[in-house]
């Protein structure tokens, strides 16, 4: 009879393992765009977990099932080669994308923890690359070499700004598969051994995805300000 029991119970948990593993891999993607110019929304995954759907609409509205491991770049595109794309990322939950195709680029999008991390990176860099227009501007214009040479001390040290914010972007976001990209990105810039430093930062869930491989096994056996790739499929394509 403890036998039957044991037995009962380990079934009992596997089950409930497996649902909540599903449940942690199934995603939707639904909204609806008004304006949408084609018969036809595409979602392009890219980046870790690839994959092409579509699906027919008649007034902008889509929604998109599967499973996923964990998240991934995508595109919410017109057509399948040319088209005007969205990017977002694709994540276990519900993600839903709402707004009006004449401001595609602006649709809100909900529910994507990576996206929100991916905008808030994004204002402050653009931030940064406003104020060094802003002063390139400046320099261009004035005839003055002294005062041109404060303002490229000042980009300068703008430039320096920008690499830091990804450095404190990266170690204030170690959950987040951002923060990857953002590695990526300074792998020409930074030493190696700065690199490891905010890699082995990372929480070990970011590090054991795909990419989060690749970029260790690479500042495993790259040498400094090499940059760090990975093969990739072209929207569109």
């Amino acid at each position: 009879m403890r036998n039957l029991k044991t037995i009962v119970l380990l079934s009992f948990g596997m089950t409930l393992v497996s649902l909540t593993c599903n449940a942690q891999t199934d995603y939707t993607v639904k909204g609806k765009i008004s304006g949408w110019p084609t018969e036809t929304v595409y979602l392009v995954r890219q980046g870790d977990y690839e994959g092409v759907d579509s699906v027919k609409t008649s007034d902008g509205s889509f929604e998109f099932k599967g499973k996923i491991e964990g998240p991934t770049k995508a595109y919410l595109i017109t057509k399948k080669r040319g088209g005007v794309a969205k990017f977002l990322y694709v994540e276990p939950g519900t993600i839903t994308i709402n707004g009006n195709f004449s401001s595609f680029k602006e649709v809100d999008v909900q529910g994507s923890p990576s996206y929100t991390d991916f905008l808030k990176l994004q204002a402050g860099h653009e931030d940064i690359a406003f104020k060094t227009a802003q002063l390139s501007q400046q320099a261009e214009e004035s005839m003055d070499s002294e005062e041109i040479d404060a303002i490229n001390n000042s980009i300068d040290s703008l430039n320096r700004a920008n690499i830091q914010y990804s450095q404190q972007f990266i170690k204030d976001h170690p959950n987040s598969v951002v923060s990857l990209e953002e590695i990526k990105s300074l792998s020409t810039i930074l030493d190696k051994g700065i690199l490891m430093d905010l890699y082995n930062g990372l929480s070990e869930k970011v590090k054991q995805t795909p990419t989060g491989v690749m970029i260790g096994d690479a500042l495993q056996n790259v040498n400094n300000n090499v940059a760090i790739e990975e093969s990739s499929n072209t929207v569109g394509k």
